[in-house]
């Protein structure tokens, strides 16, 4: 359960007892006044957002329940794994999702939760839902009103066709008069007992709204974020109530009807005045159901672009003061970006503005890097330089080691631990980060200057003699090969993003494009018009969202992706 927001934390552990006057979602935990100023003031907590105790107490009980911090080993929530669907703290990943490959840092996941394709939908979700409700509850009153209706105009045509015969007719009458109120009693009851299961449906439809446009205004995005998963739980019980309402016997229209006795008229040969009948037709009501949909409604995965909604913004152009053949780059997650200079033999490093700030001078070619972060260190292959693979250390500027092949390796990509890499001739290989062992993932007989990108269990590669890019599992099953010579020629560099959108650099059409994860369409997204000139290497950082392209002739490009 989330921290007391009646008491001040503070105060409440040094165990003074004051009442809190505003809630810190990020602490969270409430303050009173007077901590209130020293946490505005404070270095670690002047950015923090409060909102006032009142406002906070609005939001429903069970959002005020949801903590923010992992109960089993009290910490903050700092990752979302989409594979578990939870919330992890850092010990928690160590422990139990060492092996989940789709984390994602909490602060990406909850960012813009309020305008999320996933709170849009649910919003909309009840929105046609309770108009749904409304149909029903108007076709049960409208059904009611009918049954009433009719009851008036049969009780009127048996008055009228009392009034053509004598007193002999007033028992059997009576009878029928009896019958009809019963039936149409019995109905009515019937249907006003749905009705107001109709409204409690109603009622708890337009309490989730309520709810949700409390939780937009004043919870914070982790809240909310969390509280979504509370709401689409209800907002599929309400759904599976409606369905339910559909198929009650009780939605059947029920009207009512005299078939009078022909013998009526011979009164000496009568022995009843007719019958009342209640017939039954299928509701008019027709919903389609939401399940699918809300099968659908997953976490800011919830959140993929249709590479059409993809754009670049805040173009930073940079002078990488080389020899004019750059094969290879990548952004760091620090911000730093490193580049290959293929001839001269130098890894290229520049700060995040792009100025200079060193280079690392290798004993081969410099084709294409890799960057793994648990070594810290760089893998750089040489291309016809050598059959080697270098491993350098970017802080103190050496080579830590060389992994020796007896065959040419140009495009490298890092998949988990262990190395991904095209050996011309051979294909696609794993290589172990010691050089110890390797074997082939997919066995052809690949070009050279061919690059590899690995995202999540697929690999894809570029071939320039054909002009295709090919994607295959991390078993080796071919998944699809795009091919599109007026757009894409000579492809090269190749990266992918977090929705699996796949970026290649085109050489010949000087561009870059975009194609979609199942390989069925591209869209050009850089052109010359943007800078590019025969462009080699390209590399996209999932972290910060940011596209680097490299020219061959010395100038780079650095883009903001959304």
């Amino acid at each position: 359960m989330a921290s007391n927001w009646t008491v001040c934390g503070v105060c409440n552990f040094r165990n003074i007892n004051k009442a809190s006057v505003v809630w810190c979602s990020e602490c969270d935990e409430g303050l009173c006044g007077e901590c209130t100023e020293h946490h505005g003031a404070s270095k670690s907590t002047r950015n923090h957002e409060t909102i006032s105790i009142t406002e906070y107490q609005k939001l429903p009980t069970n959002v005020l329940e949801i903590t923010q911090t992992c109960q089993k080993h009290k910490e903050h929530y700092q990752t979302f794994c989409k594979k578990h669907d939870c919330p992890c703290c850092r010990r928690c990943v160590i422990e139990t999702h060492n092996d989940c490959n789709d984390l994602t840092a909490i602060e990406d996941i909850v960012k813009n939760v309020k305008s999320s394709n996933a709170w849009f939908e649910v919003e909309q979700i009840l929105i046609q839902m309770l108009k749904h409700v409304q149909r029903i509850r108007n076709d049960r009153t409208e059904n009611l009103k009918c049954l009433q209706d009719q009851r008036v105009e049969i009780e009127c045509n048996i008055n009228q066709t009392r009034k053509m015969i004598n007193d002999h007719l007033d028992k059997i009458q009576d009878k029928i008069i009896k019958e009809l109120y019963a039936n149409e009693e019995n109905e009515s009851k019937r249907i006003k007992l749905l009705l107001c299961e109709i409204e409690d449906i109603e009622k708890g439809i337009s309490d989730l709204q309520g709810n949700q446009n409390n939780i937009r205004q004043h919870a914070s995005e982790l809240q909310t974020f969390l509280a979504l998963k509370h709401i689409e739980k209800e907002v599929s019980d309400k759904a599976e109530c409606i369905q339910s309402v559909l198929k009650n016997e009780d939605m059947k229209i029920k009207t009512l009807a005299l078939e009078v006795n022909k013998d009526v008229q011979n009164i000496c040969r009568a022995d009843c005045f007719g019958s009342v009948s209640v017939d039954s037709k299928s509701c008019k009501v027709v919903i389609d159901s939401n399940k699918n949909k809300e099968a659908q409604m997953m976490i800011p995965s919830l959140i993929s672009k249709c590479i059409d909604d993809i754009k670049l913004s805040n173009k930073m152009q940079i002078d990488l003061q080389s020899t004019g053949s750059v094969r290879g780059c990548a952004i760091l997650p620090n911000g730093k970006m490193m580049f290959c200079d293929y001839n001269k033999g130098n890894l290229i490093v520049l700060k995040s503005n792009g100025m200079h700030e060193f280079e690392i001078r290798l004993d081969t070619c410099a084709f294409d890097l890799a960057y793994f972060e648990r070594e810290s260190s760089i893998a750089v292959t040489s291309g016809f330089g050598s059959n080697v693979i270098h491993i350098i250390d970017p802080n103190s500027r050496t080579i830590k080691r060389t992994i020796k092949s007896r065959d040419t390796q140009f495009g490298i990509a890092l998949n988990k631990t262990v190395l991904v890499c095209c050996k011309s001739g051979k294909g696609i290989m794993e290589v172990q980060l010691n050089g110890e062992s390797e074997k082939a993932l997919v066995s052809f007989s690949m070009p050279p200057f061919s690059y590899v990108a690995v995202h999540g269990d697929n690999m894809y590669y570029t071939n320039k003699d054909n002009h295709s890019v090919t994607c295959y599992d991390i078993h080796g099953n071919l998944k699809w090969e795009f091919k599109d010579t007026q757009t894409l020629q000579y492809p090269q560099g190749i990266s992918v993003d977090n929705n699996g959108n796949v970026y290649v650099v085109s050489r010949d059409t000087h561009s870059v494009v975009i194609i979609t994860p199942d390989g069925e369409r591209c869209r050009t997204i850089l052109s010359s018009r943007d800078g590019l000139s025969s462009p080699r290497a390209l590399h996209f950082e999932p972290t910060s969202n940011k596209l680097l392209v490299a020219n061959e002739n010395k100038i780079a490009f650095l883009f903001d992706v959304s």
